[in-house]
């Protein structure tokens, strides 16, 4: 049987386009199209729905000023090896910087298939997001594969232009996964959801490397339940779990490293943030629940994370206590104008913030947050990654669908340990030993966000 492909083509006309399909054993087939946008978002879609392509693009620019509580005088960082010049003395890095900068393209395809093509082009870098190719078996259960988020978080599977905050809470940033090459099975209905896949490594530059070894495997699943969802009251219960061996990374004995930011990304350290050695698996769980009543939206999550690991005796693994981490987050939300997300039930997710009224959506939110990366049930090899609380305080304004401006206030309350895996000292001394109270800062930030 013959098939021919040619990607498509297209002359816009008013709101008419004629797109190239092909079709089997038969010669190119035009197919008149639809242009339109929907949700602020530009479609394309064929007169038969055979064929959809939707641009999902987006703009986030950030001005941010970091605000020490006591004197950074005297204290070192670990110089930058990409610059040509660096003193080493410990500065915040205040300023402007372009958070995200998306390009994506989704497709759906012969009203079965669907696919993503996702590209991020902050900092001046490319980097791969989503990458997948899936296939729907009916409206309620559906197969993918490719490079994508996990199915652990609600708050990790929320695209981020519908957080509440400038970035995920701490806890969710370290422990509750990310894109990662594999393939999930999802299956939903109107109070219920259900995903699970196995998952390997993320696309990234060590895919490179030679010698480096196998990659890691996963299994993860996630549930959301929603036993009441109507026009004023949404309540939702979750949980997940994810079993996972370390990758590689070119060493025999492989290691893990945790680490997140502060809740900001202007400045690019992870104050919180431990590399552990000779780790043979660890598994990940969380509980998340969430409440909206008219204006008003409250979630939060609890994540638990345990470590098998050993340490290595003439040549022989001998096995150390279980290593546990943990962390939660707490966020309110109140609509000042317009309407609170809606549910989503085919995600288990609250979504979009997109009606139209004059004035725009304003929007009040508070957050609390912690994560531990302390740990000292082996007294012979303690883990002090550091420990740190996060408050924050956000407005939002929506003055139309495709903008956002955004104004955030966070304090971070870092414990002693919290010095990025050791690069910030004091005159060679660790920060535990000269500052046995933490480095504890205020952020002020202000964000800019366009999506189109």
């Amino acid at each position: 049987m013959n098939s021919k492909w040619i990607l498509m083509t297209m002359a816009v006309a008013g709101s008419t386009v004629w797109m190239a399909q092909p079709v089997w054993g038969q010669e190119l087939a035009k197919e008149r199209a639809d242009l339109y946008f929907q949700e602020g978002k530009l479609n394309f879609e064929t007169k038969n729905k055979a064929f959809r392509m939707k641009l999902d693009n987006r703009i986030y620019t950030d001005l941010s000023f970091y605000l020490p509580t006591v004197s950074v005088d005297g204290l070192s960082s670990k110089p930058n090896k990409d610059m040509e010049e660096d003193d080493g003395k410990f500065r915040f890095d205040n300023g402007v910087s372009i958070r995200r900068a998306r390009f994506a393209i989704k497709a759906e395809l012969y009203e079965k298939w669907f696919a993503e093509f996702d590209l991020d082009f902050a900092y001046n870098e490319v980097e791969i997001k989503d990458m997948f190719l899936g296939y729907k078996f009916n409206e309620h259960i559906s197969i993918q594969a490719g490079h994508f988020k996990e199915p652990m978080s609600m708050e990790r599977l929320t695209s981020s232009r519908y957080l509440t905050a400038n970035e995920r809470p701490m806890p969710v940033e370290m422990f509750a996964g990310g894109r990662r090459l594999g393939a999930a099975v999802t299956a939903w209905g109107n109070h219920w959801w259900l995903s699970g896949g196995v998952f390997g490594q993320q696309v990234d530059i060590l895919q490179k490397e030679k010698n480096r070894g196998s990659d890691g495997y996963g299994f993860t699943g996630r549930v959301g339940l929603s036993p009441v969802d109507n026009n004023e009251w949404t309540v939702h219960l979750g949980g997940y779990a994810s079993y996972r061996t370390p990758d590689a990374l070119g060493a025999e004995d492989r290691l893990v490293e945790f680490r997140t930011f502060p809740e900001s990304r202007t400045d690019h350290r992870r104050f919180v943030r431990a590399e552990i050695p000779n780790v043979s698996h660890y598994a990940t769980y969380g509980l998340e629940a969430a409440v909206r009543w008219n204006k008003l939206l409250a979630y939060g999550e609890y994540t638990f994370t345990n470590l098998s690991r050993y340490r290595l005796e003439d040549g022989q693994e001998i096995g150390l206590r279980n290593a546990e981490f943990n962390g939660w987050y707490a966020t309110a939300s109140y609509m000042i104008l317009g309407k609170q997300r809606r549910y989503m039930p085919e995600d288990a997710e609250f979504a979009p913030v997109y009606q139209r009224r004059k004035g725009g959506c304003l929007e009040v939110s508070a957050r609390a947050s912690h994560v531990n990366l302390n740990d000292f049930h082996e007294i012979s090899s303690p883990i002090t990654g550091g420990s740190a609380y996060a408050y924050s305080a956000n407005l939002n304004w929506f003055p139309v669908p495709n903008v956002m401006l955004g104004l955030n206030y966070t304090f971070m309350d870092n414990d002693k340990y919290a010095d990025d895996k050791g690069h910030i000292t004091k005159d060679g001394k660790a920060l535990s030993e000269v500052m046995p109270d933490g480095l504890d800062f205020h952020i002020l930030q202000l964000r800019l966000m366009l999506s189109f």
